[in-house]
């Protein structure tokens, strides 16, 4: 490389997020080793030959070489029967020699221009509308399809029209273009930051591969899904803007309204990770654009039901922040009579708590408090003081019993001082001097080792009472513990650090 090719490259990288002076010196259709696991080679696919599909790929002013390449892999790798269309929406105004390259080498592209650039949600949508294949595939513009990748994508969608498919996501290199294998699936789900989360497969998932398996998201840069079934799903929320957020809704409102999402492990498609993708797809409470964290905030308030407030919790600035009206997304979920957010929490991402409790960080329960002697009041605070009042649906009163034996409500902790009165304190990221337990099969918040939290009824407030069976002051009602088989995992926040 000269010092010119140096500055090049340099300059190119800040402009497409990748080494575009590399892209230029590769073939256009390279070929690409054979990256499936060897039972895959056994399997035998046969797509009805009436299934048509159309490709849909989004493109905001992409690197011509890294571009065609996606396209030329596409016409290398994939039967030509399989392929109805493909659909190429320029997000803006295209490059007038890609446009006309693309028109003259492939007639089965069809080219869209949006003329003022949108993102890539809305160039997607576009494709979708003009797309007249029974099972729509949405690429990026930055990757290359492998062999075989196409015919195990579509085989679940023939049988379960409901059903989405993803393949497994290999990475190309930014820097160097090489094609790096990933090894191990993992499954991705979510925390209360809509952080990403990677976990490892179950053992019985492992053992049945490269059989398909449930995933509870899509990783949302190519999938494959039934026309009818996702314009159904109303595509995409239309207040979803520019980027973000969308991998996140699709996933929900699959499962939420009656489908599911495999990923196919016979199916493997290679992928430059573009920085600027990636950021749009960070926690909102961490990314730098108002849209993504907008787009975030839509989708939790339309999807995750009571379940927002534990969102909230971690991401307060994101409560009060403005968003256009929820009533389109809000009516078609009542269309479709979609289950609830809970529903989707226990039944299809429960892996989740495991994950929590193996690396130490699951929350015990979160829900209301309230005595069973007077069963319509709740624990709540008032003036710095932690007080029983009415229950109100309509504010936050769930308290988290936390992984480090907290009793958690916000950032301020219930707590009690060797005087056995009860107060209120902030909240540290250490287990707390008296860590709080919470008894199943007796109803009692237990502290101080034979201390139970107790309602003071003289008096109206809480205090400690040494603990007893018979007494009803000391039996609560908490409404995030429905089964008796986890009231011992109590204890094991107690040897959290």
């Amino acid at each position: 490389m000269t010092k010119q090719d140096l500055i090049d490259t340099e300059e190119q990288y800040g402009r497409y997020n990748y080494n575009a002076w590399i892209s230029e010196r590769i073939p256009l259709n390279r070929s690409l080793g054979d990256y499936r696991d060897s039972q895959c080679l056994n399997i035998s696919y046969n797509p009805q030959k009436s299934v048509t599909t159309s490709i849909i790929i989004a493109n905001l002013m992409e690197h011509p070489h890294t571009l065609l390449r996606t396209i030329y892999s596409l016409k290398a790798q994939t039967s030509y029967h399989l392929i109805t269309e493909i659909i190429l929406v320029h997000d803006g105004l295209a490059d007038i020699d890609v446009f006309n390259y693309i028109a003259f080498h492939f007639p089965i592209v069809i080219q869209l221009e949006v003329g003022t650039v949108k993102g890539p949600i809305n160039a997607r949508l576009t494709g979708a509308k003009v797309a007249t294949g029974d099972i729509l595939v949405f690429l990026n513009a930055h990757m290359e399809v492998t062999m075989g990748w196409l015919p195990p994508l579509l085989e679940p969608i023939l049988l379960n029209k409901n059903t989405v498919t993803e393949p497994i996501m290999d990475e190309i290199s930014r820097r160097t273009f090489g094609y790096q294998k990933l090894q191990k699936p993992e499954q991705m789900a979510f925390d209360w930051q809509l952080e990403h989360i990677y976990i490892a497969l179950d053992r019985n998932t492992s053992h049945n591969l490269p059989k398909p398996y449930a995933s509870s998201q899509l990783e949302g840069r190519v999938f494959a899904i039934d026309r009818r079934w996702f314009w159904r799903l109303g595509g995409w929320d239309e207040g979803l803007l520019e980027n973000g957020g969308d991998a996140l809704e699709l996933s929900l409102k699959v499962w939420q309204c009656g489908g599911s999402i495999l990923t196919v492990p016979c199916s493997r498609v290679g992928i430059i990770y573009k920085r600027d993708e990636v950021e749009a797809q960070k926690a909102p409470n961490k990314n730098p654009s108002l849209q993504v964290r907008k787009n975030f905030k839509r989708v939790v308030d339309v999807w995750f039901d009571e379940f927002r407030l534990h969102f909230y919790r971690y991401n307060p600035r994101l409560r009060n922040l403005t968003t256009e009206s929820l009533d389109e997304p809000q009516d078609l979920r009542r269309r479709l009579k979609c289950k609830s957010f809970g529903w989707y929490r226990s039944q299809v991402a429960p892996e989740l708590r495991n994950y929590y409790l193996h690396a130490g960080l699951a929350d015990y329960a979160v829900g209301k408090i309230m005595p069973l002697l007077a069963p319509h009041y709740c624990l709540s605070i008032k003036g710095g003081y932690p007080v029983m009042r009415m229950c109100n649906s309509t504010k936050y009163e769930d308290w988290t019993l936390t992984h480090r034996c907290q009793l958690r409500f916000g950032q301020i902790c219930l707590s009690a001082d060797s005087d056995n009165n009860v107060k209120l304190t902030k909240c540290t990221k250490k287990v707390p001097k008296h860590p709080w337990k919470y008894d199943y099969d007796k109803k009692s918040f237990v502290i101080h080792g034979n201390k139970c939290l107790q309602i003071d009824v003289d008096g109206v407030a809480l205090i400690l009472g040494t603990c007893k069976s018979d007494t009803n002051v000391q039996r609560w009602l908490f409404t995030g513990v429905r089964d008796s088989k986890l009231g011992h995992s109590a204890d094991a926040c107690l040897n959290v650090n």
